[in-house]
């Protein structure tokens, strides 16, 4: 829990930062680019912080793409990054499956990326793409093949969410033996437009959730299980000496508080500076561990101190 919030954009301020931490974990969206622009001056940001010998993890909630396309689109924006620094949710949801041993099936409600994670994992799945709901059905008249071999669903993003996809994930998560899996839990995915909301994984989870009455097993930001698989491949991170960078206060600063880690917050995203010093002088110790130990407006705005470093 953080007892102050300080800019970064100042010079002193920025020199102790930097003599603070070794490894980097930085968010994406909203952080790095916004779909698919990237954010003007982070890149040349975030490669100067690796030339100046500070270690970089790319970790994403989000689970559309698999960790191979997440780092082709890493490099195609200008970040440098290699494969075994790239953790998208996809890919945790098919190695927690594959580290308690799971045998059975899973039924995916969310993008291609969850399917080629499982499918590298060896773990059987299906549910991914368009699953329209025909014009015939009515209220109490769904008709669709129960899978017995289901023993997991898997939710993440799904932009062709529909009412016989969840109807589907319902029914096999009210059966006892079967684990309901998120891959995260964000409410909204960052948008091109401050007038358009885009919905996220978490309110499929809360529709899933409240129509079965199963907490979901969330593997994503702000848990500790995420933290846990980056440390599994990089086990020399010190998380005193690590600092989390995320645009979204109610994940990505849990997530470093909940790890032992030091927090910075980038408005370039989903959140606002007013919502920051709200959580950070709120009396709560939920809200206070959404507020970050630093701020910046962009990644983009250390690039003044980067040079003269």
């Amino acid at each position: 829990m953080v007892e102050s919030i300080e800019n970064l954009d100042n010079k002193g301020v920025f020199e102790d930062f930097m003599d603070s931490f070794d490894t980097i974990i930085t968010d994406c969206d909203g952080v790095l680019y916004i779909n698919n622009d990237p954010i003007d001056g982070v890149a040349k940001a975030l490669n100067a912080l690796r030339r100046f010998g500070k270690k970089v993890i790319f970790a994403t909630n989000n689970s559309t793409k698999n960790r191979i396309q997440c780092l082709q689109k890493l490099r195609k924006l200008g970040y440098d990054a290699n494969l075994n620094e790239v953790f998208p949710t996809s890919y945790a949801s098919a190695l927690y499956l594959k580290q308690i041993n799971f045998n059975r099936s899973v039924y995916v409600l969310g993008s291609q990326g969850i399917a080629d994670e499982l499918n590298l994992m060896g773990i059987k799945n299906f549910g991914v793409g368009p699953d329209v709901t025909p014009d015939e059905w009515a209220p109490g008249q769904a008709r669709f093949k129960v899978d017995k071999q289901v023993g997991a669903v898997v939710v993440g993003f799904d932009n062709q969410v529909s009412f016989k996809k969840l109807a589907k994930a319902c029914s096999y998560v009210k059966r006892p033996d079967c684990l309901f899996v998120a891959s995260n839990a964000d409410e909204s995915f960052p948008s091109v437009s401050p007038d358009i909301f885009v919905p996220g994984p978490g309110l499929y989870v809360s529709a899933i959730k409240a129509g079965t009455g199963r907490d979901p097993i969330v593997l994503g930001k702000p848990g500790t299980y995420f933290f846990d698989i980056i440390r599994s491949q990089h086990p020399n991170i010190d998380p005193t000496r690590t600092i989390m960078i995320g645009d979204r206060l109610t994940t990505d600063m849990p997530f470093g508080h909940n790890n032992g880690m030091s927090t910075l917050f980038v408005q370039s995203g989903i959140g606002t500076k007013e919502e920051m010093f709200e959580f950070g002088t709120s009396n709560t110790y939920e809200d206070r561990q959404c507020a970050p130990d630093y701020y910046l407006p962009s990644l983009a705005s250390l690039n003044k101190f980067l040079t003269a470093y």
